[in-house]
């Protein structure tokens, strides 16, 4: 049995006392092992991982669902406080990232922190370049191909290259793929690089259906026809289960809890699932 508690999240669900913010995190359990997925974006996941039992000695990997400070930047209160764990990263993850306000001003978005910093309280780092096998059931996949022309990806978000700055096209973003005896199930930070995108690329390398998808799906002010698009293409791929976090969007949480096809759900911070 694999366990998914949500340490952060944009809400918190019925136990009181946590810290809700905008920022996600989790803490999965799997084949005896505990990875940490994001850290949120400040010290207050540590202290709810505190409240929730999940300690720093506890944590086996480390991974980055990309580099937004969103998801990363809570790793420094970690490292301060004894992480020691193996971190995997995906490409390009220390290229510095920005919003763009197109006045020619820029909002820095990138995780706060420097390779440097990161390797010095890991374990060990890894690079992901395509996939990266974390347990007998859990592993890391990256590099998904732009299969959906449709499923955009907002011109705001940029990033500083050797080149200048370039629109952001999200090389480092990685996602959680849990083997279960209900098929796949995906774990994911942002989706920046579109979730059909990713989780039909995650079929065909596994040669299975992934039936649950678990975080965010970046699919806030996305608007209606880009939403429906979305759920119709995630049920014929053979997503039947959703739990829609962080930057999915009120409407499009709602409007996927209303379709009969689909069991919708949201992980607000303290709550969990149970996945076998």
């Amino acid at each position: 049995m694999m366990r998914i508690l949500t340490l952060m999240e944009n809400g918190t669900g019925a136990r009181r006392g946590l810290t809700a913010e905008h920022g996600l995190s989790f803490a999965v359990d799997a084949d005896g092992m505990r990875i940490l997925f994001d850290c949120g974006s400040s010290e207050n996941t540590v202290r709810n991982g505190r409240l929730l039992n999940v300690s720093l000695a506890s944590v086996d990997i480390l991974a980055f669902s990309h580099s937004h400070y969103d998801h990363a930047a809570g790793f420094r209160a970690f490292a301060e406080r004894g992480l020691s764990a193996r971190a995997v990263i995906g490409s390009c993850f220390f290229e510095e990232k920005y919003a763009a306000a197109g006045n020619g001003t820029y909002s820095y978005l990138g995780c706060g922190f420097s390779e440097q910093e990161l390797r010095a309280c890991a374990s060990s780092v890894t690079v992901n370049e395509r996939t990266v096998r974390l347990t007998e059931h859990c592993t890391l996949e990256t590099d998904f191909p732009r299969i959906y022309d449709w499923e955009t990806i907002p011109e705001r978000f940029v990033r500083l290259t050797e080149r200048g700055m370039e629109q952001d096209q999200f090389p480092d973003e990685q996602c959680l793929v849990l083997e279960t005896g209900k098929g796949l199930a995906v774990v994911t930070g942002c989706s920046h690089p579109g979730i059909l995108n990713m989780v039909t690329e995650i079929g065909r390398r596994y040669g299975k259906l992934v039936t649950a998808v678990i975080g965010g799906l970046h699919l806030s002010g996305a608007g209606g026809e880009r939403i429906s698009r979305t759920a119709a293409g995630l049920k014929k791929l053979g997503v039947t289960r959703l739990w829609c976090n962080h930057c999915t969007g009120r409407e499009a949480r709602e409007q996927m809890a209303a379709d009969p096809q689909l069991v919708c759900g949201n992980l607000a911070a303290g709550d969990c699932i149970f996945l076998e």
